[in-house]
């Protein structure tokens, strides 16, 4: 790999690590200013905040192994080391589907009037207990990434050009099929899909309101209304980038993962949570209105010191 290419990918790498974390630390402050004003965080801010926590960790894990890639690609040979990166950013991505699918449940219960006795009572349980099930929902996303690591292979295969800068690598995957359909059911498939059918009926939902205030024309759009075209916008957009990053995981979970590959699928995902925290940012306007400020003000302080020099 020229060194131009290894200067390009090292600098997209520390922007996205940058953005990334920066947009997310803002999710936390905002969540630990109003605990520090007395306010109660909200249900919705509850996993909002810890989706922004996810997301740095997994952004400092990604960055991590994408200089490993570039700079120090042995280091990967080593099972124990290539064992811990995996696990690493197993760990955080199928949490972060979890995450998605409450956030998406929670909406939908929220919003959608339901009778069904099953389903009250699974709004009653999920508004009480919602941080239990996030916590059980993080050990369940551990263990899934403990069953991917079973019998994990690196290997090496030696280079045939000499003017190659690294070797190339493959991960060879080497699990019992029992394990790898658990892992996939429970990590990513059965968040994905719950999530899914919550996405489905809110949509449905605002439809039915559409159409009923099509026929009630009352010549303006009540609050009502908004809330739910947001709700609906803000879960298709979680729900779109999960089923990305989910075909992308997928890639580069692959049998064979070559390295110049796998590198680019790295930077291919390390966006992810930057864009999600774009959504966080969109969907709650306190937070949108205390980034703003925070950047106005920055501004105006840099332009009385340069006034002052």
């Amino acid at each position: 790999m020229s060194s131009a290419m290894l200067v390009l990918l090292i600098t997209l790498g520390v922007l996205q690590l940058g953005i990334g974390t920066s947009l997310n630390s803002c999710i936390l402050v905002f969540s630990f200013k109003n605990l520090k004003n007395g306010l109660s965080v909200h249900l919705t801010n509850l996993i909002y905040s810890v989706k922004g926590l996810v997301n740095i960790f997994l952004l400092l894990v990604l960055t991590a192994e994408n200089v490993l890639h570039i700079l120090w690609p042995n280091v990967l040979l080593i099972r124990e080391a290539h064992l811990m990166m995996t696990f690493l950013k197993l760990s955080p991505i199928y949490y972060n589907y979890w995450l998605t699918c409450w956030l998406c449940a929670h909406y939908c219960l929220s919003i959608s009037n339901f009778t069904h006795k099953l389903l009250v009572g699974f709004k009653a349980v999920l508004s009480s207990f919602l941080p239990q099930v996030l916590l059980l929902s993080a050990i369940l996303s551990f263990v899934m990434s403990v069953l991917s690591l079973w019998e994990n292979h690196t290997l090496s295969h030696p280079s045939t050009n000499s003017t190659q800068d690294a070797p190339s690598i493959s991960a060879v995957f080497l699990m019992p099929k029992a394990c790898i359909v658990v892992a996939k059911i429970l990590g990513c498939c059965l968040p994905l899909n719950l999530a899914l059918v919550s996405t489905g009926v809110t949509t449905s939902s605002l439809i039915r309101h559409m159409k009923k205030m099509k026929q009630n024309f009352s010549g303006n759009k009540g609050p009502n209304l908004q809330v739910l075209i947001n709700t609906t916008r803000t879960m298709i957009m979680f729900l779109t980038l999960s089923v990305i990053s989910f075909f992308l995981g997928i890639f580069f979970l692959s049998e064979i993962s070559l390295y110049d590959t796998m590198i680019v699928i790295l930077l291919l995902i390390m966006p992810f949570p930057l864009l999600e925290a774009a959504i966080i940012i969109q969907a709650v306007p306190k937070l949108r209105k205390m980034i703003v400020g925070t950047v106005c003000s920055g501004t105006r302080w840099l332009i009385e010191s340069e006034n002052s020099t």
